[in-house]
């Protein structure tokens, strides 16, 4: 199958568009999840999660670090096994 400049063009600023889509949308993720909480903090400290933590503290120590691995696999797997496939720019293994 022969393809034209043309439409090797079209098809990398179609992959470029979603992994850019992919990418703002994982960065306001991450931007609530690290700014949104600290101005609730000492109201979030009021109340005491199940082994005796306040619950803004919680958020900054474990649920934040928690969500930034999640959003790093997210990323990963869905420009491996989505993006990257729909636009034939998968890996040989």
């Amino acid at each position: 199958m022969s393809s034209t400049p043309q439409t090797d063009t079209s098809r990398l600023e179609a992959y470029w568009r979603e992994h850019w889509r992919l990418i703002l949308t994982l960065l306001v993720i991450w931007f609530a999840v690290t700014y949104l909480h600290p101005p609730f903090a000492a109201s979030l400290n009021n109340i005491k999660i199940l082994t005796g933590f306040p619950l803004g503290y919680w958020l900054s120590s474990q649920f934040s670090i928690t969500v930034y691995v999640i959003l790093i696999f997210i990323y990963a797997l869905t420009m491996n096994n989505v993006i990257d496939k729909k636009y034939g720019f998968e890996e040989e293994e």
